[in-house]
């Protein structure tokens, strides 16, 4: 019987949302979720995998002691000739090339000299990721614009959704690090493979899995009209009220990620095209189909906000370390 887009984008969102609940979820559970059987299961699954609109789960390290990560964020005068330069040096972790405040974004395991003016630039925190509400974006759009609208200073209070661990130490060996990076980009890989390869005991391997919410932090993105329709924009905040700005952009649809770096809070978040640019050579005929600079404003206007920047990803490289 043929399903319908609608039926299987239902199928997406409950497939994203078990992985939330349990990143290695067996197909046949999945299979009783969205009431078919095991085959068609893990088609949907591959599906929404390769279409895009699910994208993890992946896993990155907290910050403690041993982990320590430095993120920057500079403007250069050749981009793309560090991009290169970085692309063989072991010590960057990931690295982006951008369009905004800053062109060069940069991860390390350690602190590096960049040519350049460095913007922002220290250890990050921990990352911190809420699930993506099942709202349309212009629902989203109308709460957020009603909770700025709403705030009140004075009743504030923080939530401390992003931690750090800069000065706490974890235990980690060489065969804990030879599993992360097995893992990191999809922790749903065959156990078996690494074990084996490895001579990793499967005590070892399932004690690692089950410390992984206190080692690292699990990262399973969601892109309901799958990630090809949005911008990857980084937005860089100076504020007092960051926890309010972690639950106002937490009603975007897709998945958005927070961490910090310095006193700044950063959010990669994918943007529905034309919400922050309108993309087109022709004037804008519509300023107010452009969201998010607007609900940035008036984030500043009413003081939630000091400043803000942001900048768009053009292109990005992530290693296995």
């Amino acid at each position: 019987m043929r399903v319908s887009i609608a039926e299987k984008k239902k199928h997406y969102r409950i497939i994203f949302q078990l992985l939330t609940e349990d990143n290695r979820i067996f197909i046949k559970e999945i299979s009783k979720a969205i009431k078919t059987n095991n085959q068609v299961a893990s088609n949907r699954l591959r599906e929404a995998f390769k279409k895009g609109y699910i994208l993890g789960p992946h896993i990155r390290k907290r910050s403690y002691l041993p982990f320590v990560e430095y993120v920057y964020f500079v403007r250069c005068k050749d981009p793309l000739e560090q991009y290169l330069k970085f692309s063989e040096d072991q010590r960057v972790i990931y690295h982006a090339v951008m369009d905004g405040f800053a062109n060069l974004w940069v991860i390390s395991k350690e602190e590096i000299d960049i040519n350049g003016d460095v913007l922002v630039g220290g250890p990050r925190s921990d990352y911190y990721m809420p699930i993506a509400p099942d709202h349309s974006w212009d629902t989203a759009i109308q709460i957020m614009r009603k909770k700025v609208e709403d705030f009140n200073q004075k009743e504030y209070e923080p939530k401390e959704y992003i931690e750090n661990h800069w000065n706490e130490t974890i235990e980690w060996d060489e065969e804990d690090e030879i599993l992360y990076r097995y893992f990191k980009y999809n922790l749903r890989k065959p156990m078996k493979s690494v074990t084996m390869k490895y001579c990793i005991s499967g005590q070892k391997s399932y004690e690692w899995l089950e410390r992984l919410p206190k080692t690292c932090t699990i990262l399973t993105y969601f892109f309901p009209e799958t990630i090809s329709a949005y911008d990857p924009y980084i937005f860089v905040f100076e504020t007092d009220y960051e926890d309010f700005i972690i639950d106002l952009f937490s009603e975007l649809p897709t998945t958005s990620l927070f961490f910090k770096v310095s006193d700044k809070l950063i959010l990669y978040a994918y943007v529905k095209k034309k919400s922050v640019r309108d993309g087109d050579i022709r004037p804008i005929s519509d300023i107010s189909a452009l969201h998010i600079p607007l609900l940035v404003r008036n984030l500043s206007k009413k003081g939630i906000i000091r400043n803000a920047e942001h900048a768009i990803v053009n292109y990005h490289w992530g290693k296995s370390i």
